[in-house]
């Protein structure tokens, strides 16, 4: 049996230099290592191994990366491979998916990992993408792995919006791992040093039989068109000094006028006068459970106020919608609808990208297409974008019209330190949006005439089995829901510390968030980790308690109105990142600062 780990050298984010006047970010002077969850593939692949099996790891990357690849070498892979080639230089996700699917051929695998995403790109695309590519059934962000008992197939249970969901992938098959699923191999020095960069067997695009012309900017759908730097409009107040109850009121004073400037959500535009074929933009606003996902609601009415002359559609795949559901979107600013309805109350991501091709068909000139970016999302648009070379961008955070009328996409990149500018080159562009990333109009009359169209979409037999599903995140509203968030970091001290915040949510009227190591110690659901690979907020007021203050977990909070830490440690990371922080023990502050919060926020 052969295991191949894919996976990518990048920088270290915090040592990555942004240069303004080129516009870029500068690689060279960041040492590069193994993709944090490439690294847990990479162990994933050893735990499976079993007498007579191999474990290969491929690298597609600079020559610079030979170094990462020792490493894994170092830790028990039993060969490794460096795809480097002049050719490859700017090939978007599509385009390395295709120079990868060259590797997955010349190795000739039963199973393919690779981590669920990059900490440079954050797209989570390329395991789908691939999937798709060789014809092979694929599973996404993985909690957990194992063989079935015949060793025909993998029995796999993946993280999902709002719980987890069971699969049995016959072989081959393709799985991309989540950050749950394993802790990664630390090498030792002995046997790192025992490595050769010579023991690293290197491929050019000729050895793999790829057309130049498929991959790198050539055969890219997307190009990046800008890069700016991600700085954060904030001016950190941190009060340290005097009684707890002087510096809570020196703190709520100075986050005031953050409170009060309140960005009120920016009206529909009219309807365009004259609606065409070719400026209409679909969004996909159904999920796994195939229902409405409120988070897509803003995308609909985004498209309206962000594009002008353009119109927004939705798609519908899952149960039937209620007359809720099309009053709500219709309200958004949706003109049409188009259905694939069913009884069946779960939604396989084939049968999604199946719709999605049936409105391709009835839909030729579509400009845009919007789908959610979480596991499903992902993988329904990696796959659609594979199967018909569409150019996709993944977790977009803003979209306009370029100066020739061609929609673009902005998306976080770096760990949210840059902000790119995406353009596709085909119609229609692709784009994952987080959920909650547009806000979302008062509710109003249904004036667009909007009407559901049945969609024929064709169908593909599903090559895998699915295994159950739950949820865990219970009747809890979805985080977008809330206008004030309580982040909880290691630093609330157990769960004992975040049930006693309960009372304080109530009085606040707030949602709970998390940091991924509170996630990881199981106090609280994945669902609520907020950073580079979970929520991206924009809460009118966030608090973080006990929060250290990664480059990862501030991402999550670039759009929030008004930031607020506390934190026992004055030199925390944290207080670099928000507008107050208050420096002091949180059983000891929050007693205090309840009261003013619920005043300053009219509660």
């Amino acid at each position: 049996m052969r295991i191949l780990v894919l996976a990518k050298a990048v920088p270290a984010l915090d040592r990555l230099v942004f240069d303004p006047v080129r516009r870029t970010v500068d690689r060279s002077v960041a040492e590069l290592f193994l993709n944090p969850f490439d690294q847990r593939a990479l162990r994933v692949g050893i735990d499976l191994r079993r007498d007579g099996d191999r474990v290969l790891v491929a690298s597609l990357g600079p020559p610079a990366a030979v170094g990462p690849l020792r490493e894994a070498m170092a830790v028990g892979a039993d060969r490794a491979i460096l795809v480097t080639d002049p050719a490859f230089a700017g090939s978007d996700t599509l385009a390395t998916s295709r120079a990868l699917a060259g590797v997955v051929r010349a190795v000739d695998p039963q199973v393919v990992l690779v981590g669920a995403w990059t900490t440079d790109s954050e797209t989570g695309q390329v395991g789908p993408e691939l999937a798709a590519l060789l014809g092979w059934p694929v599973a996404t962000v993985a909690r957990s792995l194992e063989w079935d008992p015949a060793r025909s197939g993998i029995e796999v249970v993946c993280d999902t919006a709002d719980g987890w969901a069971g699969w049995h992938l016959p072989l081959p098959a393709v799985v991309s791992v989540g950050e749950k699923i394993a802790k990664p191999l630390r090498p030792d020095p002995a046997a790192l040093a025992g490595v050769a960069d010579a023991a690293i067997d290197r491929w050019s695009a000729e050895q793999l039989g790829v057309p130049v012309e498929a991959v790198g900017l050539r055969g890219s759908p997307t190009i990046v068109v800008a890069v700016q730097e991600a700085a954060v409009a904030r001016t950190p107040v941190v009060v340290a000094d005097g009684e707890i109850s002087t510096r809570v009121e020196r703190a709520v004073r100075a986050l005031a006028p953050r409170l009060r400037a309140r960005v009120p959500v920016p009206p529909l535009p009219p309807v365009p006068g004259e609606v065409t074929d070719g400026s209409e933009v679909a969004v996909l606003v159904t999920g796994p459970d195939g229902t409405l996902l409120g988070g897509t609601v803003g995308a609909v009415a985004e498209v309206r106020r962000a594009l002008p002359g353009h119109w927004a559609s939705v798609v519908w795949v899952g149960a039937p919608p209620t007359e809720a559901d099309r009053f709500r979107l219709a309200g958004a600013g949706a003109r049409a609808g188009y259905l694939d309805e069913s009884a069946e109350p779960r939604v396989d991501p084939d049968r999604a990208v199946a719709a999605l091709e049936g409105l391709l068909r009835e839909r030729p000139r579509l400009a845009g297409l919007i789908l959610a970016a979480d596991p499903f999302g992902r993988e329904v648009a990696g796959a659609l974008a594979a199967r018909n070379a569409l150019g996709l961008t993944g977790d977009a955070i803003g979209l306009h019209l370029d100066v020739d009328g061609t929609i673009v996409w902005t998306k976080p990149s770096f760990g949210g330190r840059t902000v790119a500018t995406i353009r596709s080159r085909t119609r229609p562009s692709v784009a994952t949006a987080r959920p909650g990333v547009f806000a979302v109009p008062p509710p109003t009359p249904d004036r667009t005439g909007f009407v559901w169209h049945t969609l024929e979409p064709t169908r593909r037999p599903s090559r895998r089995t699915p295994r159950g599903s739950g949820r865990e995140v219970g009747d809890v509203p979805e985080l977008d829901a809330f206008d004030v968030i309580v982040a909880v970091g290691m630093g609330v001290g157990g769960p004992d510390g975040i049930a006693r915040l309960a009372p304080t949510l109530r009085r606040w009227g707030a949602g709970l968030a998390a940091t991924r190591r509170v996630v990881d110690a199981g106090w609280v659901p994945r669902q609520r980790q907020v950073g580079l690979t979970g929520h991206l907020l924009a809460p009118r007021l966030a608090i973080l308690l006990g929060v250290s203050g990664s480059v990862n977990h501030a991402v999550g909070w670039r759009r929030a109105g008004a930031v607020l830490a506390v934190n026992r440690d004055p030199a925390a990371p944290v207080f670099q990142d928000v507008d107050v922080g208050i420096v002091g023990e949180i059983d000891a502050v929050l007693p205090a600062l309840v009261g003013p919060i619920a005043a300053a926020l009219g509660r």
